[in-house]
């Protein structure tokens, strides 16, 4: 409950700086700016190599393990996190979007793929520790320092750039990286920092990382098409669209977030004991769902009153999008009941695929039907892997019995 309020604290918190860039920026530069924070959002798994998930396993079963692999995890984040902004500032060079400079870029890889990542790894540590209270906290702590930097963004600069926003956001996600940190290290210790264990459970971080990176691709990949293979307005309609749908599906994002520690607690004995803990949590969750798709019919008509005019096809692209909140509840319930019983590879591989089939979906639909096309390729995606995710834990469950 405490995880759930703070993912609602964080709807309203997030709320205001989506709603402060959307009608500061309008359609076409916002557009730019989500493409670029799509590219950047593919690599974030990365930036630590799957090390807060490797963290999460490893400590919720042995609490002693913590300093050792919370150090580890920062290690990795700042290694693995300073590679990957350097790729794309490289690929960058070769491949930019109009109307983003390099250096906006680089403060939004800086900000994602380190400390973001830093944030996000006391988050899963006061989660491997059962710390669920301070969990809200770390989670919320992003958001309410983007927003405040939104709001001086809006009051105090009159330059109202990409670039201006970007330094304003690298920063605010800065401090909240310390703020988190400090709050671990009061709350649980200090980390321990031993440089020859970054190289240990690099196989099992990266099978993590391929997979959250997977699902990044297919959440993120259509965005970024849409800003090289259509035009920077049709990005911003369906960027709108998708960020209210992302906050629609918050709810459940914090059910998942609050059991993940569970899901590897009872699938230490195998695939039945995380199943059984899976059908606890999915009648609730769906019963949201659908909730939230008749909430979207009903309140997408006021999206253009609140982003502007210009938003006015967002509110039909929400609509289109909505079904895929319960295709999504069903695979993040099945992809962690696999992850518990160690069939991370299994979800690993169902993703990837997945990925691939999206990228060629949107690569073949976003040129003949714009935004339409991505609707049209996310739905697809998001039904495939339901039914890939699902095959295998029937099949791995009748193999158990």
């Amino acid at each position: 409950m405490t995880i759930f309020k703070s993912f609602i604290l964080k709807l309203g918190v997030q709320g205001v700086y989506f709603v402060i860039l959307a009608r500061t920026f309008e359609p076409t530069r916002y557009g730019a700016y989500v493409g670029i924070v799509a590219i950047v959002s593919i690599f974030i798994p990365f930036a630590s190599l799957g090390a807060g998930e490797v963290l999460i396993q490893n400590v919720s079963r042995d609490r002693t393990l913590f300093r050792e692999y919370w150090g580890t995890t920062i290690l990795k984040t700042l290694i693995f996190g300073s590679i990957f902004t350097s790729l794309i500032l490289i690929i960058y060079q070769f491949i930019p979007i109009p109307g983003i400079s390099i250096w906006a870029v680089f403060l939004v890889s800086l900000a994602n793929l380190i400390f973001l990542r830093l944030n996000d790894t006391t988050r899963d540590v006061f989660i491997a520790v059962g710390l669920i209270s301070h969990t809200a906290k770390s989670i919320i702590m992003v958001a309410l320092n983007r927003s405040f930097a939104s709001v001086l963004f809006l009051l105090c600069f009159d330059d109202h750039s990409i670039l201006t926003w970007c330094i304003l956001y690298c920063f605010a996600t800065f401090v909240a990286s310390l703020m988190s940190t400090f709050l671990v290290i009061k709350q649980v210790a200090y980390p321990k920092f031993n440089l020859s264990k970054v190289g240990k459970e690099l196989r099992l971080g990266l099978s993590f990382a391929v997979g959250i990176s997977a699902q990044n691709i297919y959440n993120d990949l259509d965005k970024s098409m849409l800003a090289k293979l259509s035009t920077l307005e049709a990005t911003g309609i369906y960027g709108a669209a998708y960020q209210i749908l992302n906050v629609a599906f918050t709810p459940i994002q914090s059910v998942a977030l609050a059991s993940f520690r569970k899901f590897f607690q009872q699938g230490a004995s195998g695939i039945k004991g995380s199943f059984a803990l899976c059908k606890k949590l999915l009648p609730m969750s769906l019963a949201y769902s659908m909730i939230a798709i008749a909430g979207i019919a009903i309140c997408s008509p006021i999206i253009p009153k609140i982003l502007g005019s210009e938003y006015q096809d967002s509110a039909a692209a929400l609509i289109w999008l909505s079904p895929t909140i319960v295709f999504r509840t069903m695979h993040f319930f099945a992809a962690d009941t696999l992850t518990g019983a160690n069939y991370q590879s299994v979800r690993t591989t169902a993703q990837v695929i997945v990925a691939i089939f999206n990228g060629l979906l949107n690569f073949w639909l976003i040129p003949l039907y714009g935004w339409h096309g991505a609707i049209w390729a996310t739905i697809a995606s998001e039904f495939l892997l339901m039914v890939f995710l699902w095959g295998a834990i029937y099949k791995y469950h009748n193999q158990s019995t």
